[in-house]
């Protein structure tokens, strides 16, 4: 079996140490081997319940590591994404029924709770629960959480594995810890928000700033093993990180003239309609998309909204970055809209490079890892959580998401254990527009949302 890392052997004594743990730590540092190492090291931990993403089932990236992790073990694994959740838990009903040494069970957290799937789990015993990516469980109010924090009540060990659990504020740590120990931040969010939250806004609904933070960092690290990339980089033996880039692009003066109308009027004339936007975040998602080179417009009051393409700008750009680099080398190209992967895909297929997609849409991830040069357009959402680019060392930002904790992620897919070669992360930001002050806020490492909440971002139009 492969020797732990340092930083591995560090948290697996931290586990050993905590029936409920929190493993803070970024990707690509090795928590998911320590987890399984961990259920093996108890022999009255025999059955294990895995929630994760829809991407990490589909992959079955638990299976592999398995594979990896445990390969002279006995274990069975289950996971199903196919029929109907009624069907999927008669099926596992009937798989748990057969005698095994340790049995990996593997839920998306879309399924976890519903009737059949999340009455069957309650009363079927698990000795652990596992929450991947589980900041997904921040959302103290939601279904999947609630239902949680009731499981965890009935379970003997339990580990969150996250590298952002506290990925929009501190605050996302109450879904999750009420999981794992609802001694440590109690069991009503009103109480937890009163200690640590400053509201403001009509009628003092919303969070304007934080309050308390050392006291809830000393709780939170109370049962919380934490690890960053910088930490143990150089005794991993990545190779060197390359700094980030930037290619500017610039807009035609029309769609510079929109986007200053949209910030000030909320409405404004763009391609053979108008755009109209009902608040300050909208109009960003409005901005973004005409630098992207596309508007969602209306023809008039009563028609419905159509999208247009304005300009080819960014697509221009990513033409002559893809013809800068080797045709035997692949390539990630990131984006949020799924107009920006229709125009991916044609630029792709006019450099004659292969073409797959990783989005809500379509999942061809395990076809291009198997082919050399190809490119991959991935929306963020969907490639910023459990699977691994390390194929590729270029990567392309072909618009920016608003989410730190998102925009890190997705970095680590390619910049992990495994990549062989320095990573190459660059930018396509359309000059003097909203996309300066969003590249410059998560350079700052701070969230955009949070920081137009707080009201110190710069929309960043040219007057």
């Amino acid at each position: 079996m492969l020797e732990r890392w340092e930083n591995q052997e560090e948290a697996y004594k931290f586990g050993l140490k905590h029936p409920a743990v929190m493993y803070d730590m970024d990707m690509g540092t090795g928590k998911t081997r320590v987890a399984i190492d961990l259920v093996y090291a108890r022999a009255d931990c025999y059955r294990v319940l895995i929630v994760c993403p829809k991407s990490v089932v589909k992959d079955k990236v638990w299976k592999r590591n398995l594979e990896k992790f445990a390969p002279n073990q006995s274990y069975g694994y289950w996971d199903s994404m196919k029929g109907t959740i009624s069907k999927r838990a008669e099926d596992l009903k009937e798989w748990l029924k057969t005698p095994m040494a340790k049995q990996f069970v593997v839920v998306n957290y879309d399924s976890v709770w519903r009737r059949e799937m999340g009455d069957l789990i309650l009363k079927s015993n698990f000795n652990c629960v596992i929450l991947d990516e589980s900041h997904r469980a921040k959302s103290a109010g939601s279904k999947v959480s609630k239902y949680l924090a009731m499981l965890g009540k009935r379970v003997k060990y339990k580990m969150c594995l996250s590298g952002t659990p506290m990925a929009n504020s501190p605050l996302d740590v109450y879904g999750q810890y009420r999981f794992l120990d609802p001694t440590i931040f109690g069991t009503r969010y009103d109480l937890f928000e009163q200690q640590y939250a400053i509201k403001g806004g009509p009628d003092m609904k919303f969070v304007v700033g934080y309050k308390n933070q050392k006291e809830l960092n000393t709780k939170f690290q109370s049962i919380a093993y934490s690890c960053k990339m910088e930490d143990i980089r150089d005794k991993i033996k990545l190779p060197p990180e390359l700094p980030p880039t930037i290619r500017t692009v610039e807009l035609p003066s029309k769609d510079m003239k929109t986007m200053r109308e949209l910030a000030k009027e909320f409405v404004a004339s763009c391609g053979t309609g108008q755009v109209v936007v009902s608040n300050v975040l909208v109009a960003m998602l409005r901005m973004q998309q005409i630098a992207s080179g596309f508007c969602v417009v209306k023809k008039d009051v009563f028609s419905a909204e159509e999208i247009e393409t304005i300009n080819t700008a960014k697509a221009d750009s990513l033409a002559e970055y893809l013809e800068d680099i080797s045709p035997s080398s692949s390539v990630v190209v990131f984006c949020v809209f799924k107009h920006d992967l229709d125009v991916i895909r044609s630029v792709a297929c006019k450099a004659k490079r292969k073409y797959f997609e990783l989005s809500g849409r379509a999942n061809t991830l395990e076809e291009w890892k198997q082919t050399d040069g190809a490119v991959i357009g991935v929306q963020i959402q969907a490639g910023s959580e459990g699977v691994d680019m390390t194929k590729a060392h270029h990567a392309i930002y072909y618009s920016i998401p608003h989410s730190l904790a998102q925009y890190n992620q997705s970095k680590a897919r390619l910049y992990r254990p495994g990549q062989e070669h320095p990573v190459s992360f660059c930018h396509i930001v359309a000059e003097g527009t909203i996309e300066e002050s969003m590249y410059a806020s998560l350079e700052r490492k701070e969230d955009i949302i949070e920081s137009i909440k707080a009201g110190t971002f710069d929309f960043g139009y040219k007057k």
